[in-house]
């Protein structure tokens, strides 16, 4: 095929999936609305709390699942969910053995360009050590590239 031809079906697909994507997701609405005002039954699982409403299909079923069990993934050091849960059992290194304490530095840039930008201005000349010091590497220490394919910022042809 050709790079015209790839084009024009990549951007047809595309179309495609974000219809459908918008359409899954309304059929997923109702369907939770459905479960809540519907008929609710027991989980298979015994060990889950929660219910599940069984929705019908021409041929086929699909579980919703209204759970009662969901577990949060993580909490704040020091937040009022951290004191409540150390409280409940009045023991702050047995909550260890469920969640890790984590203090990370998390990157405040969406683009490498904005990054790169600041970090010359805070930095001046080592900014390319600290640049360097902070790209990301595959498990052989070679730094980490990608390739991405702009299909949100598409164009007309002859419009620059």
């Amino acid at each position: 095929m050709s790079v015209r031809a790839d084009v024009d079906r990549g951007l047809a697909i595309r179309d495609e999936v974000e219809k459908l994507v918008a359409e899954l997701k309304a059929i997923n609405k109702r369907l939770q609305q459905a479960a809540l005002a519907g008929e609710q039954v027991d989980l298979n699982d015994a060990d889950r709390e929660g219910k599940q409403f069984l929705a019908a299909g021409s041929e086929r079923i699909v579980p919703v699942i209204l759970t009662a069990d969901q577990i949060i993934g993580e909490f704040g050091r020091d937040s009022d969910r951290h004191r409540e849960i150390v409280n409940a059992v009045s023991n702050a290194t047995g909550v260890l053995k469920f969640f890790n304490p984590v203090n990370k530095f998390e990157n405040r840039f969406d683009s490498g360009k904005k990054f790169r930008a600041l970090a010359s201005e805070v930095f001046g000349t080592v900014a390319p050590a600290f640049i360097t010091a902070c790209l990301a590497r595959d498990k052989q220490g070679i730094p980490k590239s990608s390739i991405k394919i702009m299909w949100d910022e598409v164009q007309a042809k002859g419009v620059k």
